[in-house]
C-alpha cells in the first residue's frame, strides 16, 4: 500500500488539477476495488482493454484508460478525462516500471507467505502418526495453503468396497460422511480415476461436472445436505492423492465467496501439498499397519524396528530440507545434502542459469541442456536413461518443473536400483528446489527492473556525476569507451516461457562475457547490454563471441535472435545516441525479415530511410515502376532489365551479357523504359531517380530479379 500511494502521488504531481480515477486488480483478484479518485470524476467502471507486455491505450466515452498489465492477472487501470490527457511515452514507461515494481514486491510477500503456510502445513501434518490426526490436518493445513477456499475434504479409497470414503472434511456436517463414490463417479471419483488435476471457476461448472460425471441422486443429496444451507460452492479444486502411480485417495476444496479468484497456480500450489500430504498418510498408515502387526505378532518386532527406521529417516529428510529452505542457504547446500542424504553424487542442472550444481564436481553427466530438454519435452515423470559413452552407465532423471515451464533435472548415477527412501528423498528435494527457484527468479525480474531504471538515467544523463558513480556499483567505467547491443526474441509463445528464456539468454552472455565490464538485464522480450572497454580494439572478440551465442541459441532451441549493435562512443553522453543506433539495426534486420547480428556502421546509405514510412516508400515504388506493368507479357522483363542495367552501373554489354538478349535487343528495351517512365536515363535528376527507386527496391522490398 505504501508503494502505491507513492505512486499516487506521483501521480498527483504531474496531473495537478486533472481529474483521474485508478482501479487495481491484485493477483487472484476477482474484482476491481478503487485506489484513488482526484477531483472525483463522475461513477464509471473500468472497460475490458486488450493486454499488451507494456501498457495499451484506449479512449472511450470521453476518457483515456491507460492499462499496465503484469503476470497472475494484476492490471492497474487508470482513467483520465480526454480533454485534459497530455502524459508522454516516457511518463507512460515510468508509471509501468513503478507499478511494476510495486507488483513483484506484493508477488514476493505473496509467495513468501504461501512458502511459510505450505512449509508450516507440512511440518504439521508430519508431526503425528496418528492417521486420524494427520487426516485431520491435512484439510485444515490445506485451507491455510489456500486462504481463498472456505471449506473442504479428503476422501480415500476403500478396496473392500471400491468406494472413495469421506476422512476428513471442515465446512461441512456429519452427513459428508454418506457421500461415497464410485471410481469415476462426480469430480471426486474422475479425478481418483485418472489423476488429472480439476479448477472449476463458478458454480455452474461445478454442478455441471458432477452431472457430466454421472453423481447418484443419492449422493448429489448428500453432498448438497452436508454443506450449509444456501452457500453452494462459487468455484472448487480437486486434486489426486497420490505417491507415485498409487493414488491413495482425493482432496477437494471450495470457495463459497468470491472475495479472491482461484486460479491455476493455486491448483498447482495444492497439487503440491496434496504430494506432501500423501506421504504422511503413508507415514501414518505405514505406522499403523505396523503397529497392528506388532500387537498380533511378536515375532514381526524386528521388521517393525527396520519400519520406525524408515519412518524417522524419511521424516529426517523431510525436516532438513524445510529448514534449509527456511534458511535460505540455496541451491548448492541443498543438493550438497541430497548428496550425503543419498550417498551418490547426485548433480542437479539449473536451466535458467545454464549451471549445474555442485559446482565443484569434477564431472558432470553425458547430458547436455538441450538434450534434456528433449527428453522432458512432453514427460514430466522421472526416467531411468542408459548411456553407451565407452562403458555404459544408467542415470536417473527427476525433471523439476513449475506449471507447464521445465526448470531443470536432477541426474543420479543409478547401477543398481535407487531404494524407494533415495526417491522420496529426490522427490521431497525437487518441491523444495522449486520453491527456490520460483523466489530467485522473481528476484532477478526485481534487479533487471531497478537496472533498467539505472540504464534511463543514463540515456537522460541529467546527472552526469551521479551517473559516473553509480556506475561503479556495477563495475563500469563510463568515461572509456562505451556501446550498446540489443537482443531480440524473435519468437515466443507466451510470458512465462518468454521470461525462462530470457534469464537463460542473459546468463550465457555474462559467462561468455565473464571478463568484460557489462551493465546487462531482461526486458520483455529484449536482452540489453552496455559494455565499457579501455582498448577499443576489443570489439571484435566481443563480436566473435555474438556469433558464437547467436549459433548456440538457434542450435539449441530453434528459435532465431535478431541483434543490433551501436556504434562504440567514448563517454558518457553518447550512450543515448548508441542505443538508438542498436535499436535501428534492429529495425533494419526486421525491414529485411533478417535474423542474426547487424551493427550501425553497416547499414550505410539505408539510414536515411530507416525511419522513412514504408506506406511512403511503397508509394514511392509504385510511381516508379507502375507504368513498366502495363504491357501485358512484358512487365517482368522491363522492370528485371531495368534494376539488372542499374545494378551494373549502366553497362549495357553487361546487362546484355546477363539477361541473355541482344545488345539492340537491350538498347531496344531501354528506350521503351525512357518512355514509359518519361525519363532519360542520361539525364543526372532522372538517373538519380530511377538509381534510388532501383536501390530501395532491392534494400527493402523483393525484387524480381
Amino acid at each position: 500500500m505504501e508503494n502505491e500511494q507513492l505512486i499516487l502521488s506521483y501521480l498527483g504531481k504531474n496531473l495537478k488539477k486533472t481529474p483521474f480515477q485508478v482501479w487495481i486488480r491484485n493477483p487472484q483478484g476477482e474484482n476491481y476495488y478503487v485506489v484513488n479518485s482526484q477531483r472525483k470524476i463522475e461513477e464509471i467502471s473500468p472497460p475490458p482493454i486488450p493486454q499488451s507486455p507494456t501498457f495499451t491505450t484506449i479512449q472511450q466515452n470521453h476518457y483515456v484508460y491507460l492499462s499496465f498489465c503484469y503476470l497472475e492477472d494484476y492490471e492497474v487501470i487508470i482513467a483520465i478525462a480526454e480533454k485534459d490527457y497530455f502524459m508522454r511515452d516516457e511518463e507512460l514507461e515510468l508509471l509501468n516500471l513503478l507499478y511494476k515494481l510495486s507488483y513483484q514486491q506484493k508477488i514476493i510477500q505473496t509467495k513468501d507467505l504461501e512458502l511459510e503456510n505450505l512449509i508450516e502445513g507440512i511440518r504439521s501434518i508430519t508431526s503425528s502418526l496418528v492417521l486420524d490426526e494427520v487426516l485431520k490436518k491435512i484439510v485444515t493445513n490445506a485451507l491455510k495453503v489456500i486462504p481463498a477456499a472456505n471449506s473442504g475434504f479428503l476422501q480415500l479409497y476403500d478396496p473392500v468396497i471400491d468406494r472413495l470414503l469421506p476422512k476428513a472434511f471442515v465446512g461441512f456436517n456429519d452427513r459428508l460422511s454418506l457421500f461415497k463414490v464410485q471410481i469415476g463417479e462426480s469430480i471426486t471419483g474422475k479425478v481418483f480415476e485418472d489423476g488429472k488435476p480439476r479448477i472449476y471457476h463458478s458454480e455452474e461448472e461445478v454442478f455441471e461436472a458432477m452431472s457430466k460425471y454421472h453423481v447418484s441422486k443419492e449422493n448429489y443429496h448428500h453432498i448438497l445436505s452436508a454443506a450449509h444451507p444456501f452457500n453452494s460452492p462459487k468455484s472448487a479444486m480437486c486434486v489426486p492423492v497420490s505417491i507415485g502411480k498409487k493414488r491413495l485417495g482425493v482432496m477437494i476444496v471450495h470457495q463459497r465467496s468470491k472475495d479472491k479468484k482461484l486460479t491455476d497456480y493455486h491448483l498447482n500450489l495444492l497439487n503440491g501439498f496434496a504430494s506432501q500430504a500423501a506421504v504422511a498418510i503413508q507415514n501414518a498408515q505405514l505406522y499403523s499397519e505396523v503397529k497392528v502387526r506388532l500387537d498380533e505378532v511378536t515375532e514381526l518386532s524386528e521388521q517393525l524396528k527396520e519400519k520406525n527406521l524408515f519412518l524417522s529417516r524419511r521424516n529426517d529428510v523431510h525436516e532438513t530440507l524445510t529448514q534449509l529452505s527456511l534458511q535460505h542457504k540455496g541451491a548448492e547446500t541443498i543438493v550438497l545434502e541430497l548428496n550425503r542424504m543419498i550417498g551418490k553424487s547426485i548433480s542437479y542442472f539449473n536451466l535458467s542459469e545454464n549451471t549445474w550444481y555442485p559446482k565443484h564436481a569434477n564431472r558432470f553427466p553425458a547430458f547436455s541442456p538441450d538434450e534434456m530438454e528433449r527428453i522432458f519435452l512432453k514427460r514430466r515423470k522421472p526416467v531411468y536413461v542408459d548411456v553407451s559413452a565407452g562403458k555404459k552407465e544408467c542415470y536417473y532423471l527427476y525433471p523439476i518443473v513449475n506449471g507447464a515451464i521445465f526448470l531443470g533435472c536432477f541426474v543420479v548415477p543409478a547401477s543398481e536400483s535407487l531404494s524407494q527412501l533415495d526417491r522420496i528423498t529426490i522427490e521431497q528435494g525437487s518441491a523444495v528446489l522449486a520453491l527456490e527457484l520460483v523466489k530467485k527468479l522473481t528476484m532477478t525480474e526485481l534487479y533487471y527492473t531497478k537496472t533498467h531504471e539505472f540504464f534511463n538515467e543514463l540515456l537522460q544523463n541529467t546527472d552526469p556525476e551521479g551517473c559516473l558513480d553509480k556506475g561503479k556499483e556495477f563495475n563500469l567505467n563510463l568515461n572509456s569507451f562505451l556501446f550498446v547491443t540489443v537482443f531480440e526474441m524473435t519468437i515466443y509463445n507466451d510470458l512465462q516461457s518468454l521470461e525462462m528464456s530470457i534469464h537463460r539468454l542473459v546468463s550465457q552472455i555474462k559467462k561468455r562475457l565473464q571478463q568484460f565490464s557489462l551493465l546487462i538485464y531482461g526486458f520483455h522480450n529484449k536482452v540489453i547490454i552496455l559494455i565499457s572497454l579501455c582498448d577499443p580494439a576489443s570489439l571484435s572478440t566481443i563480436i566473435a563471441k555474438y556469433h558464437a551465442i547467436i549459433k548456440e541459441w538457434k542450435d539449441n532451441s530453434g528459435v532465431p535472435l535478431r541483434t543490433g549493435i551501436g556504434t562504440m562512443y567514448k563517454g558518457i553522453e553518447n550512450i543515448a545516441k548508441s542505443y538508438e543506433e542498436a535499436n535501428q539495426s534492429l529495425s533494419y534486420l526486421k525491414s529485411r525479415n533478417k535474423s542474426g547480428l547487424f551493427s550501425y556502421g553497416e547499414i550505410g546509405v539505408n539510414r536515411l530511410f530507416l525511419q522513412q514510412p514504408s506506406d511512403d516508400i511503397e508509394k514511392f515504388l509504385s510511381e516508379v515502376f507502375a507504368p513498366l506493368q502495363t504491357e501485358k507479357g512484358e512487365n517482368n522483363d522491363l522492370e528485371k532489365t531495368l534494376l539488372i542495367y542499374i545494378k551494373n552501373n549502366k553497362s549495357a554489354a553487361e546487362t546484355a551479357k546477363q539477361i541473355h538478349v541482344h545488345i539492340n535487343t537491350l538498347y531496344q528495351r531501354l528506350k521503351k523504359i525512357e518512355k514509359l517512365l518519361n525519363v532519360s536515363l542520361d539525364d543526372p535528376e532522372d538517373s538519380l531517380k530511377i538509381q534510388l527507386a532501383c536501390h530501395l527496391r532491392e534494400t527493402f522490398f523483393h525484387s524480381p530479379t
